[in-house]
C-alpha cells in the first residue's frame, strides 16, 4: 500500500514578510554637495574610509556616504542602532564594486551618467527598523537624494544568497531604489499600469511569494503598488542567479491559493496518507472520508501570529476528489482558473523593463545582470558559472582574485584602503 507523507514547512520568501523596501516618488534635485579639497586628517581613527568615500563618491559622483548614523537623518519613532566601523568600510567598497562600477561601465552616458541620476546621500545604519505589523525596513529612498542602508552590522562577504546575505539585505535594495529615481525621470509606460491593476494591495505583507507569483508578482512587495511592481521586476531580474529566476517563473505557471490553517500545533503538520480504491484517505480511518488532502504546500505566519497554507490548486472531479495524472501523480491546475497566467505577466512586465531601460538610457538589462553576477560568482574560461558540490554558484569575493594569487577578490578591492591605513598609521607615529 503505497503512502504519502506530507509535511508542511515555513517559507520565508526573501521579500516577503520580513523585509519592505519604503520608498516615494518626489522629484530628484539637483547636485546638493560641492566636491570639496579640503585635506581629511589622517591622524583620524576614520581616514581610511573617509579617503576612499570622498574619492570615489563626492569627488566622482558628487555623493556623500555617511556611515555616522546621524539622528535628523533617522526614524526617531524606530530603535536603531549605528554601523560599525569596519562594516562601513566593507560596505563601500561593495557599493562601489557592485553597483557604481557597474553603471559607469554599461550606462550610455558612462561616468556622467551617476553624477546626474546617482542618489546625492548614501546613508547607512546598522540595525533593520523593525514595524508594527511584524516586518522590519531594510531600505529608505527619500525622493530620489537618498538612500538608506540597514542592518550593515549583518554584512557577511561570504554570503551573497540567502535572507542575511548581500543581495537580500543591499544590492536588491540599490537596485530597487535607484530604479525608482530613473523612473521619475523617464516614466514607466502606461501599459505596464495596466497588466495588474486590479490586483494591487497595501497588505502585502500577509502574503505569500508564490501566491503572488501566479498572479504576476516577483515578490510580495511588488504587489503592493504599479510603481514598486516596476523596480522589483528590475532588481530581482538582476540579482536573481538564473535558477532562482526560473524557479519563480515556475511556481508562476501553476495557479496557487492561500488557506487557513485552524491548528497550529507542530505535531500536526506531519501527515501520512494512504490510497485506497484510487482515492488519497488520512492512514488510520477506517471510513474512507473526504480530506483537504492537497495541503501540501508553505506555511507561512500572518503579522497577527496566525498561519495560512500556501498551496497549488488540484484538479478534482464533480465530487471533490483530486485527479491524478497518467502516472499516479497528483494533477495541479494549469489552466488558471483565475484566468492570469502568472508566468507570462511577470515576462512581459520583464520585456517592458528591458525595452525602457534600453531605449532611455541605452543600457542593456541583461548586460546589466550579467555584469553584476559575474562580480559576484565565480566563472569558468569559457564563461560558465563554476558550482561547489552541492550544485550552488560559488562566491569570487572570496576565491583567489587572479590565478596563483593568494589575496582573495575582496582583499584585492580592498588593497586601497590598506594603504590609506598605512598613511594613518605612519601620521599617528609622526604626531
Amino acid at each position: 500500500m503505497k503512502k504519502l507523507h506530507v509535511l508542511l514547512f515555513a517559507f520565508l520568501a526573501y521579500a516577503g514578510i520580513n523585509a519592505v523596501v519604503s520608498c516615494s516618488e518626489d522629484d530628484l534635485g539637483p547636485t546638493i554637495f560641492p566636491a570639496e579639497d579640503k585635506p581629511l586628517d589622517r591622524t583620524l581613527g576614520t581616514f581610511p574610509l573617509d579617503t576612499f568615500v570622498k574619492k570615489h563618491m563626492l569627488e566622482r559622483y558628487n555623493m556623500k556616504y555617511i556611515y555616522r548614523m546621524e539622528d535628523v537623518g533617522a526614524d526617531m519613532q524606530k530603535n536603531l542602532v549605528p554601523a560599525r566601523y569596519e562594516k562601513s568600510l566593507e560596505l563601500a567598497i561593495l557599493t562601489k564594486y557592485l553597483w557604481l562600477d557597474v553603471y559607469d561601465k554599461l550606462a550610455g552616458e558612462k561616468e556622467v551618467f551617476l553624477k546626474k541620476y546617482a542618489p546625492r546621500i548614501i546613508h547607512v545604519i546598522g540595525s533593520p527598523a523593525y514595524n508594527e505589523d511584524g516586518s522590519r525596513t531594510v531600505g529608505v529612498a527619500e525622493g530620489g537624494v537618498k538612500i538608506t542602508l540597514m542592518e550593515a552590522n549583518k554584512l557577511n562577504v561570504n554570503e551573497i544568497e540567502g535572507p542575511n546575505g548581500l543581495n537580500n539585505l543591499f544590492f536588491h535594495t540599490m537596485h530597487h531604489e535607484f530604479a525608482h529615481i530613473l523612473d521619475q525621470t523617464y516614466q514607466r509606460p502606461t501599459e505596464f499600469d495596466l497588466l495588474s491593476q486590479t490586483l494591487y494591495d497595501g497588505a502585502w505583507n500577509d502574503k505569500h511569494d508564490s501566491v503572488q507569483a501566479s498572479l504576476g508578482f516577483v515578490t510580495p512587495y511588488g504587489s503592493s503598488a504599479n510603481r514598486e511592481d516596476w523596480v522589483e521586476v528590475l532588481s530581482c531580474y538582476v540579482t536573481y542567479t538564473q535558477e532562482r529566476w526560473d524557479q519563480l517563473l515556475q511556481s508562476a505557471a501553476f495557479d496557487w491559493e492561500d488557506v487557513e490553517m485552524t491548528d497550529t500545533k507542530y505535531d500536526s503538520l506531519f501527515w501520512n496518507y494512504e490510497e485506497r480504491n484510487g482515492r488519497w484517505v488520512k492512514s488510520g480511518r477506517k471510513t474512507e472520508e473526504e480530506y483537504d488532502i492537497d495541503t501540501i504546500g508553505y506555511l507561512h505566519e500572518l503579522s497577527n501570529g496566525e498561519y495560512k497554507v500556501a498551496r497549488k490548486v488540484v484538479k478534482r472531479d464533480a465530487d471533490g476528489w483530486v485527479q491524478t495524472d497518467t502516472l499516479g501523480n497528483w494533477a495541479f491546475d494549469r489552466e488558471h482558473w483565475d484566468n492570469i497566467d502568472g508566468r507570462e505577466v511577470i515576462l512581459n512586465k520583464l520585456d517592458m523593463v528591458r525595452t525602457w531601460l534600453r531605449t532611455n538610457w541605452a543600457i542593456s538589462l541583461d548586460d546589466l545582470r550579467r555584469e553584476v553576477q559575474t562580480r559576484q560568482y565565480l566563472t569558468d574560461a569559457d564563461g560558465n558559472f563554476v558550482r561547489d558540490g552541492m550544485g550552488n554558484y560559488v562566491n569570487k569575493l572570496i576565491q583567489p582574485y587572479a590565478e596563483g594569487a593568494e589575496k582573495t577578490l575582496f582583499e584585492h578591492l580592498s588593497e586601497e584602503i590598506e594603504g590609506y591605513k598605512q598613511l594613518h598609521e605612519e601620521a599617528l607615529r609622526n604626531k
